[in-house]
């Protein structure tokens, strides 16, 4: 089995998109520190009183997490949407499970090795953006929080990766990624919905659309905690991420609900392998 895990590492990176996506990550870090950098001169945030900085800084932290997420989403999407019907259509897929052992030993293989890489990557691109704002603009960020943001905000790109992989065993490569984006689109704006209820007036049947759409979905909650841990849960966080429009988090996932992502992954896991083992090659 690790054979295949190793396997399913190295056809990874030899997949172009993951060259494309590690060149726009670069250059997105690379913007993102010059700027925080330029507005912490013009602003005079090494001038400002600490409560201040650490506001501006949290203000920060959000709009740069909010764009990692969604480079990390797509980066799940490009290679993991054709998983499984990709490489059966380029009859990769048949020669490998042709060898004796259980397909859905294969298939968590599979989910592992897509796994290190998206862990290795969302790692580096959050311990960069933090840095970039712990340097530039001074915020104070403790050991305990910067860990427990770091791992929700890993396990919300692996609860898409094993979404993504599900529906890589029954949607041609290109319906796969579709699909996966759509739902992606719609946990993102269940979030946004709940930013914006913070200040009221929005329609109680948009509200349980988001609601619904959270639960088939629960990336953008593991995204949200992430970010209230990170700016050190109920001590600050309601300083900056209360009243920031759609980027406001009026209702924190709890631990019973992170509790529920993980059966959720499960779930999806053991059906994935058990579609896989019983698909036709």
């Amino acid at each position: 089995m690790t054979m295949y895990i190793s396997a399913t590492f190295k056809e990874l990176t030899r997949k172009r998109v993951f060259l494309v996506t590690l060149i726009l990550t670069v250059l997105f870090m690379i913007l993102f520190a010059l700027g925080v950098r330029e507005l912490a001169g013009v602003t005079g945030l090494s001038q400002a009183s600490p409560a201040e900085r650490m506001l501006n800084g949290m203000v920060l932290m959000v709009l740069g997490l909010f764009f990692a997420q969604l480079l990390t989403a797509f980066f799940v999407f490009f290679s993991a949407m054709g998983t499984v019907t990709g490489e059966q259509e380029s009859g990769l897929l048949l020669a490998v499970a042709a060898r004796s052992i259980p397909r859905w030993r294969l298939y968590l293989a599979k989910w592992l090795g897509h796994a290190v890489w998206i862990t290795v990557y969302c790692a580096a691109l959050f311990l960069s953006l933090v840095w970039a704002i712990h340097s530039f603009a001074g915020l104070p960020i403790l050991i305990g929080d910067l860990l427990r943001g770091l791992v929700l905000f890993i396990w919300m790109p692996l609860l898409l990766l094993t979404l993504t992989m599900l529906g890589s065993v029954y949607l041609p490569m290109l319906g796969n990624g579709i699909c996966s984006a759509l739902l992606y689109g719609f946990a993102l704006f269940s979030g946004l919905v709940e930013g914006i209820s913070v200040y009221g007036g929005v329609n109680p049947a948009v509200e349980k659309f988001a609601l619904v759409t959270g639960l088939l979905l629960p990336t953008d909650s593991v995204y949200r905690r992430s970010l209230y841990e990170l700016v050190g849960g109920a001590d600050w966080a309601g300083l900056a991420i209360s009243d920031m429009g759609p980027f406001s988090i009026s209702n924190v996932p709890s631990n019973a609900f992170l509790l529920y992502t993980v059966g959720y992954a499960a779930i999806m896991l053991l059906l994935g392998c058990r579609a896989f083992s019983r698909k036709d090659l």
